[in-house]
């Protein structure tokens, strides 16, 4: 009985775990499709141009948003993000679940679009231990971790606006709710196209 591809998408505040916790569904579930976005900011570390993000320079990416290549587009942290539209229908178009790593302001456009998503948020289990696992990742100055803290209270204060929420408190317990959820909605009666047609032939 062939299912319909819907989208998900996963937000968190900076060091909440949300990269770890997607590489472990991604293991677990291959059937779903990442959404590599397209960004504004500068590689960190080993990251790699169309693994991580699609590296751009501003003036490209305003252009493209301009022309109405992203399904979604936002400015976080300074830096710009965006979802091709074209790659999300093409593989929604093979009945094919798409996973998006995106912030509360893509979310909330995708909703205005009437596009059927799966919405889960992820946190740390207190403020204090978000503030410390930014600190530790040793990644940003002190300002930055600052200007990070003051944008993860904004996206906190609208986690009603989500389907889901996961606490990642153990690593493990956290994947393993995420692919729950993930399963459930997958065998919802409105995911099967034909049931009864398939059923009786």
């Amino acid at each position: 009985m062939k299912k319909k591809g819907f989208l998900i998408t996963i937000a968190a505040p900076s060091g909440s775990g949300k990269s770890t916790i997607l590489s472990k569904v991604m293991e677990r579930l291959p059937h779903i499709q990442y959404s590599i976005s397209h960004t504004t900011r500068k590689p960190r570390g080993e990251e790699k141009d169309g693994v991580a993000y699609f590296f751009t320079e501003e003036s490209d990416f305003l252009s493209k948003r301009d022309a109405g290549f992203f399904l979604e587009s936002a400015k976080v942290h300074n830096n710009w993000y965006g979802t091709s539209k074209q790659f999300i229908e093409d593989t929604l178009e093979k009945a094919n679940h798409v996973i998006m790593d995106i912030d509360v302001q893509g979310v909330a456009q995708i909703r205005n679009l009437g596009v059927d998503i799966v919405s889960i948020f992820i946190l740390p289990p207190s403020y204090s231990v978000l503030k410390q696992r930014l600190i530790d990742r040793k990644t940003d100055s002190p300002e930055q971790i600052e200007q990070r803290l003051e944008n993860s209270k904004k996206e906190i204060d609208r986690l009603n606006e989500y389907d889901y929420l996961v606490i990642n408190d153990s690593l493990d317990s956290a994947v393993e709710c995420v692919i729950n959820i993930i399963q459930a909605e997958e065998n919802k009666v409105k995911r099967f196209s034909k049931i009864l047609d398939d059923f009786y032939n």
